[in-house]
């Protein structure tokens, strides 16, 4: 057996035995009564309700939970460990089970390499396959499988630090009432087994449900394009279901893509139904182009965001570059249309009259209390001036304004003289000191963006900007495996290893290395940033999922803004995305290049027919409610699926990164 329980009650790996994956002593019941109501119960930021907690004791070698008398089994499953929880008490709604994991930043619990993130959860169409693919740096992964009576599974995310960190895991037989979701409320039993990869948990998996798994190598790409699928356990068929029709085929390793939008693929043993995958499919990346800036909605921004430069006015870039590739092949109309929306924003970045600057928004030409001019109007969050800058640059090009010059330039020599230190540093002072914020957004791209652009209009200026791009790599370079990022600290918890400063510190060297100079030193960093960053790649075989990057919090203002919850295909994750394909470009290593398109899948695929966007496809089934205080605020529902909120900022992003990638060499 690789896992196994030592005997103070803790599950161990064989593999990393030094590592502790559970205390069977921290064990409870989580669960509420029928006569409960859930929305009078106490509530932290980060939970929809505090649930009662019932611990499990350890007595006359049988465990009992302490109140409702509920047992706890533990026995042997292949290499590794079934737990078996069951109550015969009839009054309870809610009824699960509190894994509080060693996941990451858990306090002196061995380090960020010997802990845990969820890194990939899944449910099959029909609920029947639920399970959870853990990973851990040092590579002792772990998948968690639900047995068919399991409702699912909900993550207690850090009432601290913004949510920042998972905290508990809890394995439900049954939801509470206001679910309306409900299965066994008495009987919840699943396994734990070790995994050393993804493609091994699946061969785990067929073996446990006695049912086919498959994999797509791409999740998508144009329809006619053809993919490799992977079957695991032994697999006859396909059931193929798009857009409400479906049909049956004989499997096969090379499927090709014959619908626009989302497919659903089904492997079939005997007629039986495995674990379904999806794939996405479109016509020609112009066309869903243009139907993504078609249905650009400006007043869904000012409705749902706070229209800040760097998260929510993403579409400018994108229109104006689309604008500049494809101008020609749009109607006079449509071309109205698109500059009426990219010069109404643009006025509010450049206004003069501070009756129109908007705090976030407006890039102010005037020095304000310490900052010089052409900072962020009432604000230093500097990556709301990197995005500023790649407005102002993109709208230059296109509109020939030499008054976007003078505030491209003016913004610029802001983020060097105000933001940047003299070992390269982006620097950010709230009041307690500097923060790094070098890796946060990737200012290097609009660095080198301005640098290369402007070196025939002002060789001097470029040269300087030119020199403040090596300083900065040289520092991320020398900075070593520290990845700080905004957002609030705790003294509970381990400094974090945050998903977007991992990435955006690859893709900055690796940008350096293709907008700059190449440096082999930087691409072999690069390439060991990237590795460690495996643990946050989602693995989840869905189009919006398979490439994503492991993000959770920014769904507590994205999305439906009821988080925190896993929010798959995040604009962030491109960042990875661009860092894979440059990568590629760099080295010609092929597998970087399918992890890039799988990574910019996530981000298109939750682009709908008619060109509509979400921010995120959300894998969790209950969020974390926001940041209220009051559980009567609490929206109760399944939340698996695409958020009600379609979004028009943050989603277009994609657009931006895509210009200088996939679409640079016409794919």
């Amino acid at each position: 057996m690789t896992l196994y329980i030592d005997e103070d009650l803790n599950i161990r790996d064989k593999r990393q035995p030094n590592d502790i994956i559970l205390s069977l002593k921290e064990l409870s019941v989580c669960y509420t009564y029928i006569t409960d109501n859930v929305t009078k119960f106490e509530k932290t930021s980060c939970t929809p309700f505090i649930d009662r907690c019932d611990p499990i004791i350890f007595e006359n070698y049988q465990y009992k939970s302490r109140d409702l008398g509920a047992t706890l089994t533990d026995y042997c499953y292949e290499e590794g460990i079934v737990l078996e929880l069951e109550s015969e008490n009839d009054t309870l709604s809610q009824f699960g089970l509190n894994l509080p994991l060693n996941f990451m930043g858990k306090k002196d619990k061995g380090g960020w390499k010997n802990q845990f993130l969820l890194n990939s959860p899944y449910t099959s169409q029909r609920g029947d396959i639920i399970y959870l693919y853990l990973t851990k740096p040092n590579g002792a992964n772990l998948c968690i499988a639900l047995y068919p009576n399991a409702s699912g599974w909900k993550m207690d995310y850090s009432p601290y630090s913004f949510g920042h960190y998972f905290v508990n895991l809890k394995i439900l037989s049954s939801f509470d009432k206001i679910y309306r979701s409900r299965k066994n409320p008495n009987h919840l039993k699943l396994a734990i087994f070790p995994c050393d990869s993804f493609e091994e948990c699946l061969f785990s998996l067929a073996d446990f449900y006695s049912a086919p798994f498959i994999k797509a190598e791409v999740t998508g790409g144009k329809i006619g394009t053809k993919i490799n699928l992977t079957s695991f356990g032994a697999t006859d068929g396909l059931l193929i279901e798009n857009d409400g029709e479906s049909k049956i085929i004989n499997f096969t390793s090379e499927f090709t893509i014959e619908h626009e939008g989302v497919t659903r693929i089904t492997p079939l043993k005997n007629g039986h139904r495995g674990a379904d995958i999806s794939i996405f499919g479109y016509k020609s990346l112009e066309e869903l182009y243009k139907k993504s800036m078609d249905t650009v909605d400006l007043d869904l921004i000012k409705e749902k965001t706070d229209s800040n430069l760097c998260e929510h006015q993403c579409w400018a870039s994108a229109m104006l570059r689309y604008l500049l590739k494809y101008k020609s092949t749009l109607t006079n109309t449509e071309i109205n249309t698109y500059e009426e929306k990219l010069l109404s924003l643009l006025n509010i970045i450049t206004a003069k009259d501070e009756a129109q600057a908007v705090p976030r928004v407006t890039i102010w030409h005037k020095k304000q209390g310490s900052s010089p001019a052409y900072n962020m109007y009432k604000s230093i969050r500097v990556q709301e001036l990197f995005f500023g800058i790649t407005i102002l640059l993109d709208a230059y090009k296109y509109f020939k304004n030499e008054e976007y010059y003078t505030y491209l330039i003016g913004a610029m020599d802001c983020l060097i003289d105000f933001y940047q230190g003299e070992n390269g540093q982006i620097q950010v002072n709230w009041g307690n000191g500097y923060d790094d914020y070098t890796s946060v957004c990737c200012p290097m791209i609009p660095l080198l963006d301005v640098s290369n652009f402007i070196k025939s209009k002002d060789q001097k200026k470029a040269n300087r900007y030119f020199d403040c791009s090596e300083k900065m790599a040289q520092y991320l370079y020398k900075r070593g495996i520290s990845f700080p990022t905004e957002g609030a600290v705790s003294d509970e918890v381990e400094a974090e290893m945050e998903d977007g400063s991992i990435t955006c510190t690859a893709l900055a060297l690796l940008y350096f290395c293709k907008n700059h100079s190449r440096r082999d030193s930087y691409i072999e960093k690069a390439k060991e940033i990237l590795s460690i960053h495996e643990s946050w790649v989602m693995n989840t075989p869905h189009c919006y999922t398979q490439g994503s990057s492991l993000r959770w919090w920014e769904t507590q203002w994205e999305g439906d803004g009821d988080g925190p919850a896993l929010c798959a295909g995040h604009a962030w994750s491109i960042w990875r995305g661009e860092a894979d394909y440059l990568y590629y470009q760099l080295t010609k290593d092929n597998k970087h290049l399918i992890k890039a398109r799988n990574t910019f899948m996530t981000n298109l695929s939750k682009i709908d027919k008619n060109g509509h966007s979400y921010a995120i496809f959300n894998p969790d089934y209950i969020n974390g409610g926001g940041f209220t205080r009051d559980c009567q605020q609490v929206n109760f529902r399944i939340a698996y699926g695409f958020p009600k909120t379609k979004d028009s900022g943050l989603s277009r992003y994609v657009w931006i990164r895509i210009n200088d990638t996939f679409l640079s060499k016409g794919d």
